[in-house]
């Protein structure tokens, strides 16, 4: 696995590398994450790349409760006893709770092993202490600093993305990088309208840096992108509806 490195950005902006792009403010020595890796191992070697350069952690802004984003909060809170914890409400109960997640694919019941996966569920509980406003753009003090909160519904229901004092914008999974993008067949949205909504509201963003959470830095204008998350997305819903069709076209009702 390769060492993972922290990447400067823009002022006191930064990511770490690898293939998770964990977003870090360092304010007063002391760094703000954006989301945490997705298990214990992963934040270690995070945690590892911010003391060799100096930087305990005082608090964790989770984009959105899946496992990849908050799977190193506990480790976090464990080894920072003060570290505070920021998530919106409805992905708070989540980060709280990730049982809760699979137990959603099955209508409330059991949730079969196969789901039961580090991407899924295997996060372990942490305690979000500070909850964020629901569906409100929005700046927080976190650690003496200012981020920006924007609303980014769809691939959650209450997905943010946050906008760090130096104006670098961390996506969350609101969107993708483009290898991300060219890999991936599909792309994964809970509610098809709030994505599109949340699509033509990063138009509207004029950050001096981007960082995906899969895919890393980007430079330059972020609108250039939309477009063709737009139409990867309305393609894999006219394919569901193909399939949908399909299979119906065979039913008889008696």
């Amino acid at each position: 696995m390769a060492t993972i490195e922290l990447k400067h950005v823009a002022g006191n902006s930064y990511f770490c590398s690898g293939r998770l792009s964990v977003g870090v403010y360092v304010h007063n020595n002391v760094a703000v994450l954006i989301d945490s890796g997705i298990d214990k191992d992963n934040a270690k070697d995070i945690d590892k790349a911010l003391t060799t350069a100096g930087y305990p952690v005082g608090a964790i802004i989770n984009t959105h409760h899946h496992p990849d984003h908050c799977g190193g909060n506990a480790y976090f809170q464990r080894k920072y006893p003060e570290c505070k914890i920021y998530a919106s409400k409805f992905e708070s109960l989540f980060i709280d709770t990730p049982y809760l997640q699979p137990l959603c694919f099955c209508g409330g019941a059991a949730p079969f092993s196969d789901i039961r996966n580090k991407f899924l569920e295997v996060a372990e509980s942490s305690v979000v202490t500070d909850v964020i406003t629901s569906y409100k753009d929005q700046t927080i003090t976190v650690c003496g600093a200012e981020f920006t909160i924007v609303t980014l519904p769809g691939h959650t229901h209450e997905s943010i993305g946050i906008i760090s004092p130096d104006s670098v914008f961390y996506t969350g999974d609101a969107f993708f990088g483009e290898e991300t993008l060219n890999k991936h067949g599909a792309l994964y949205y809970t509610n098809i309208g709030d994505t599109l909504q949340s699509f033509k509201k990063l138009t509207t963003l004029s950050p001096a840096a981007t960082v995906f959470y899969h895919g890393g830095l980007m430079q330059g204008t972020i609108s250039q992108s939309i477009p063709q998350h737009e139409t990867r997305l309305m393609h894999t819903v006219n394919m569901v509806f193909d399939l949908v069709k399909e299979s119906s076209s065979g039913l008889s009702v008696d």
